[in-house]
C-alpha cells in the first residue's frame, strides 16, 4: 500500500511538471491565445507561483540550501522586483518582477524534487505535446507552409517564437536519443517534427543555435576518453588563433555567411536597433530603466529609436541588451557571472570525464546563450528558456561539486544505463 501511494505521488508530481513545462514553453497560448491581455493567462500563472511558495515553505530547508549554495538566480529576480522603486512603468514592473521572481524559487524548487534526468524527460515529453499540436495546426496547408515566401508562425504570435522552440526541441531529442534516456523512435519522431516546423517557419537564428549547440556534443564524444592537461592547453590555443583569424576578417565572413542564407548582414535591420539601444542603455547604465518598463515608459526615446531602425519591437532582440535596459549593467555582470560560471564547469566537466548528463546541460545552456545574440531570451518571465537557465546552470554545478571520478555511482558512461540517482544528494 505504501509503495502505490509512492509510485502515485511521484507520477502525480511529474505530471503536474511536465504540465507546467508545457506552459512555459509555450502551451499556455494554446490555451488563451493572446497571453498579454488574457485573464486567464494571469490567473494560471498566479496559481502555479502560490502553489510553489506553498511547496517551498514545505521544504523550505532544502530550497534555502539550494540558494545559498547557488545565490545568482534568485539574486538577479530580486533585483528585478527591487527595480519598481526607479521604473519608468511602475504597474508593469510589479507585475513583471512577481512572475519572473515567481519562475525563479519555481526552478529552485525543481533542482530539490528533480533530478537530471527526470527532468530531461519531463521536459521532452512536454515539447512533444507542443511540437505535435503545431504540427497538426499545419496540415491542412502543409505546402503553403512550406512555401519560400511563407513563414509559418503556428500558435506564437511570430515565427521566431516558433522557431527557438522548435530548435530547442530538436536539440533535447537529439540528445536524449543519443544517450538513451528516450527511445530511438520517439527522439526520431520529436526531431522529425521539430526539423519540418524549422524549415516552416525560416528562423535561421535557431538552425545556427542548434548546429553549434549540438555540434559540442558530437564533437566530445568522438573522443573516446577524458582529455588531459597538455591537450586541453592545446586546444585552447588553437581556439584563441582561430578566433584571432576570425576577428580580423569578421566583416568578410559577415557578409559572405548571409549572403549565402539569404539574409541581411544587418541581421533583419536588427544592428540599428541595437545601436540606439546602447545609447538608451548609456543614459541610466548601473540600473536600467526597471524591469520590463523600458518599451511602455520611455516612449519619446522608443519613438526616435523606432524611426531610426525602420521597424517597431517590443523586445531588444539581444539578452544582453535586454537586461541592460532592464536592470543595469549591474544586472548583466551578475548574469554573465552566474551563468558563466556554469558554462565554465560545464566544458570543463566535458574535459574531465564521459558524463553525458552535464556534456548534454552543457549543449542545452549552449544553445540557451547563442539563440540571446539576436533574440531576447535572457530573463524573460514565465518562460522556459529562463527556467532551463537556472536548472542547467545548477545541475552542472551540482555535479562539479561532486567532484567526478569515473565511477557508476557517479559518472554515467556510454556502455551503461542511465541511473537518475547518479548524483548524491
Amino acid at each position: 500500500m505504501v509503495n502505490n501511494n509512492l509510485t502515485l505521488n511521484s507520477t502525480f508530481r511529474q505530471a503536474t511538471l511536465a504540465g507546467i513545462l508545457f506552459l512555459q514553453a509555450g502551451g499556455v497560448i494554446v490555451i488563451v491565445g493572446d497571453v498579454e491581455s488574457s485573464m486567464i493567462a494571469k490567473i494560471i500563472w498566479a496559481g502555479i507561483y502560490a502553489c510553489t511558495c506553498l511547496l517551498v515553505l514545505m521544504s523550505s530547508s532544502s530550497v534555502f540550501l539550494q540558494v545559498k549554495r547557488n545565490p545568482g538566480f534568485i539574486l538577479l529576480a530580486l533585483l528585478c522586483v527591487v527595480s519598481t522603486i526607479w521604473s519608468s512603468d511602475r504597474s508593469t514592473t510589479v507585475h513583471h518582477s512577481i512572475a519572473i521572481f515567481g519562475g525563479t524559487v519555481l526552478g529552485y524548487l525543481i533542482i530539490t524534487k528533480i533530478k537530471p534526468i527526470e527532468f530531461l524527460r519531463l521536459i521532452a515529453i512536454a515539447l512533444f505535446v507542443l511540437l505535435a499540436i503545431n504540427v497538426i495546426m499545419m496540415l491542412p496547408n502543409m505546402l503553403g507552409c512550406l512555401g519560400p515566401s511563407i513563414r509559418y508562425s503556428g500558435v506564437f504570435p511570430h515565427p521566431n517564437m516558433l522557431g527557438r522552440i522548435s530548435g530547442l526541441a530538436v536539440l533535447i531529442f537529439l540528445l536524449l536519443s543519443f544517450t538513451r534516456i528516450i527511445p530511438y523512435v520517439l527522439g526520431g519522431i520529436g526531431v522529425g517534427m521539430g526539423f519540418l516546423l524549422l524549415i516552416a517557419c525560416d528562423s535561421m537564428t535557431s538552425i545556427v543555435s542548434l548546429c553549434v549547440a549540438f555540434g559540442i556534443f558530437l564533437i566530445r564524444r568522438m573522443v573516446a576518453r577524458p582529455v588531459g592537461g597538455g591537450s586541453v592547453a592545446v586546444t585552447v590555443w588553437l581556439i584563441v588563433c582561430f578566433g584571432g583569424l576570425v576577428g580580423l576578417n569578421w566583416s568578410i565572413i559577415i557578409d559572405f555567411l548571409f549572403g549565402l542564407l539569404g539574409r541581411s548582414p544587418t541581421l533583419t535591420g536588427r544592428t540599428e536597433l541595437w545601436e540606439g539601444l546602447l545609447g538608451a542603455v548609456l543614459r541610466k547604465p548601473l540600473l536600467g530603466y526597471g524591469y520590463s518598463a523600458f518599451w511602455g515608459g520611455e516612449s519619446n526615446l522608443t519613438g526616435r529609436i523606432f524611426a531610426n531602425a525602420g521597424w517597431h519591437t517590443q523586445s531588444a532582440h539581444n539578452g544582453l541588451l535586454g537586461i541592460a535596459l532592464n536592470i543595469g549593467l549591474i544586472g548583466v555582470v551578475l548574469f554573465i557571472s552566474t551563468v558563466g560560471r556554469s558554462f565554465i564547469y560545464g566544458i570543463k566537466l566535458a574535459f574531465m570525464s564521459n558524463n553525458l548528463i552535464s556534456l548534454s546541460l552543457l549543449s542545452i545552456l549552449a544553445y540557451l546563450l547563442l539563440l540571446g545574440v539576436s533574440e531576447s531570451t535572457y530573463m524573460v518571465r514565465n518562460s522556459i528558456y529562463w527556467l532551463l537557465f537556472l536548472i542547467c546552470s545548477i545541475y552542472l554545478n551540482q555535479i562539479m561539486d561532486t567532484k567526478p571520478i569515473r565511477t557508476s555511482s557517479v559518472i554515467w558512461e556510454e556502455n551503461e544505463n542511465p541511473d537518475p540517482n547518479f548524483i548524491k544528494d
